[in-house]
């Protein structure tokens, strides 16, 4: 029962508030238990297959990395795109990054985004 059906019920008076909050607790216990560790990436161009597993607690690691590198490249080294880069970085935050992360991981096997061009499919899941 999910938590919609739980809140019909205590509406109706079916159910009293202590049997809906235990109900929905175990759904929550129920989501918590299957969990996502990994971005899955395949790129599919024509015959050639391209799949990238990303392990999710590298995703925070990899984007603060980023960040740092970004901001050591020397500013005559720089050009449009990379200033572009570094702009749209800075406007991301940390904890952002983190609270996708953590909802990632409470996904089950999961697609994210399919995107089909032609020949070309790019499909990302969390696995």
């Amino acid at each position: 029962m999910d938590d919609i059906e739980i809140l019909e019920k205590l509406d109706k008076g079916q159910i009293d508030f202590n049997e809906a909050f235990t109900l929905m607790k175990k759904n929550r216990e129920a989501v918590n238990t299957a969990k996502g560790h990994f971005l899955k990436i395949n790129i599919k161009d024509g015959e050639r297959c391209f799949p990238i597993v990303i392990p999710l607690f590298l995703i925070k690691s990899g984007f603060s990395l980023g960040k740092a590198i970004v901001r050591l490249i020397p500013k005559d080294k720089q050009n449009d795109n990379l200033e572009k880069v570094y702009k749209i970085l800075e406007k991301i935050e940390s904890r952002d990054i983190k609270r996708l992360v953590d909802a990632l991981r409470r996904c089950r096997s999961y697609p994210l985004v399919r995107v089909e061009n032609g020949d070309t499919l790019v499909d990302i899941s969390v696995i």
